[in-house]
């Protein structure tokens, strides 16, 4: 199932400034052995036995599940690794299996993930496509119940009314859960699938399976009331605190492919537009990417793929659709 405000990942997270104890730059860099570790000051600044222990923290052992998949078939051969759209400093290193696949590979494929954009970037999404443009407000779009919620979050989050008011449901959904995730000590920064991009951007060539453009307009193409659907569904999940953030980054850190979809689908069991919301923004969508990577695995090249996580699972995730297609799967 879906964790719709992820792209809301799979698309979670909008206006919120980032933490001032959170740095920006993460440099990567090499100690004595030439082990990679990161840190946020320059490499000469710190030898890795120096480093504070959030990041020089080891490796998994070998017998840890994580959250990749190596698929092979006559075609080739595709690591797949689930991300999520928000990270923290300790999740890094990433575990040698994951740096070694990548390595070995030889294109990288992500997908735009609009959860994990800059702040100045989203702000651009919120002024060309997230707002009205006949100067409507967000509580004249949505039921008044909904909108009571809506200030009731904002004011728990610390979020002017004003700043959701000019939003449409599907903005609003992104900002107020971009804000939460911050509260809760993750930030888009640390974004698995940002921090690999950055790993990879100077030595491979990267292709972006969608854009951010793209995803905007398909979340701005839902009717109002799957919008204001995937807005109570933000919402709902805000009130219960940090649990949801929590959980799924456990479930990422232990390749717990159960415990994300399950994480998803309490967050849309409830909602009466889940069905239409999960086809327009998942099964539709893995679909079209599951096509695209199997076309480009055909040149025989070594493909590594990251993409958020709620796409790789369930029914309709993306490695069911590998394996459908012949690909034979192996959890790393």
């Amino acid at each position: 199932m879906f964790h719709l405000t992820t792209l809301a990942r799979l698309f979670v997270s909008i206006l919120a400034v980032l933490p001032t104890s959170v740095s920006a730059d993460v440099y990567k860099c090499l100690d004595k052995k030439n082990k990679v570790f990161y840190q946020d000051r320059p490499c000469q600044d710190l030898t890795s036995a120096q480093l504070p222990p959030e990041l020089s923290r080891s490796a998994d052992s070998a017998n840890a599940a994580h959250f990749l998949w190596k698929a092979s078939s006559a075609q080739g051969t595709i690591y797949v690794m689930g991300a999520l759209p928000y990270g923290e400093k300790d999740m890094y290193p990433l575990p040698e299996v994951v740096t070694e696949a990548l390595s070995g590979s030889d294109v990288l494929i992500v997908g735009a993930n609009i959860a994990a954009l800059s702040e100045a970037e989203l702000l651009s999404v919120a002024t060309n496509q997230g707002g009205y443009p006949d100067n409507s407000g967000l509580s004249e779009h949505v039921k008044a119940a909904t909108w009571e919620k809506v200030l009731k979050v904002s004011k728990m989050l610390g979020m002017a009314a004003e700043t959701v008011r000019t939003q449409k449901p599907w903005m609003a959904s992104l900002s107020l859960m971009r804000l939460a995730a911050k509260q809760a000590g993750y930030t888009p920064e640390f974004s698995v699938d940002k921090m690999v991009v950055k790993d990879a951007q100077m030595r491979k060539p990267i292709i972006q399976l969608d854009s951010v453009d793209e995803q905007a307009k398909l979340l701005d193409g839902l009717s109002e009331i799957e919008q204001e659907q995937m807005l109570l569904q933000s919402l709902n999940e805000i009130e219960r605190g940090a649990e949801f953030f929590k959980s799924m980054t456990e479930a990422w850190t232990n390749g717990d492919t159960s415990g994300v979809e399950l994480a998803m689908r309490r967050r849309s069991d409830s909602l009466p537009a889940a069905d239409k919301l999960i086809k327009v923004l998942l099964t539709d969508r893995t679909a079209a990417m599951a096509e695209k990577i199997t076309d480009l695995a055909a040149d025989g090249r070594t493909y590594f793929v990251v993409l958020e996580a709620g796409y790789l699972v369930g029914e309709h995730g993306l490695l069911k659709r590998l394996q459908s297609k012949g690909f034979e799967l192996s959890q790393l």
